[in-house]
């Protein structure tokens, strides 16, 4: 019994003696960050708006194009739409933007014919996508202004805080 007994000290001693198989590691640190996204499309330019009649005794006449629609995507909150033109609209004429929108609150049809510095026409922006939005324009001109060449105009929509 006393042999036995050395012997399994023996074996315990021997076993416990040999290294356990090492193991190896390896950490990485990864930095993570997410930055401000705003982005806005357009789904390209509307059709010409013009205007070839206007019924007697009427003071003006309008033209309208919904052709065209925005997309926005933003992970802030309370973003807004703001547009401008890149020069103001001759005298006697008048151009409005009305921009629908489904995570903000659009102003309506908001008249943009001096517009050369940005005017909100969507406010109160929230997180996410807002796909597919209306984008409509209206001409308007006046009888006494008289007639106008074809001209353009450019629009810039901008989404900011």
């Amino acid at each position: 019994m006393k042999i036995l007994s050395a012997f399994f000290l023996v074996l315990l001693i021997v076993v416990l003696s040999v290294p356990v198989f090492a193991q190896a590691t390896a950490t990485q640190v990864l930095t993570l960050e997410v930055k401000a996204v705003n982005r806005i499309a357009v789904s390209g330019n509307p059709m010409p708006l013009v205007i070839s009649d206007m019924p007697a005794g009427v003071p003006s006449a309008t033209v309208s194009d919904y052709s065209t629609q925005y997309d926005v995507t933003t992970n802030m909150e309370s973003m807004k739409i703001v547009a401008s033109i890149n020069s103001e609209m001759p005298d006697g004429t008048q151009l409005m933007l009305d921009l629908g929108s489904e995570k903000g609150s659009s102003a309506g049809i908001v008249d943009v014919s001096n517009a050369t510095t940005p005017i909100s026409v969507v406010s109160g922006i929230q997180r996410g996508s807002d796909a597919g939005q209306s984008i409509g324009y209206v001409f308007k001109a006046f009888a006494a202004a008289g007639m106008m060449a074809s001209d353009s105009r450019t629009v810039t929509l901008t989404i900011t805080e």
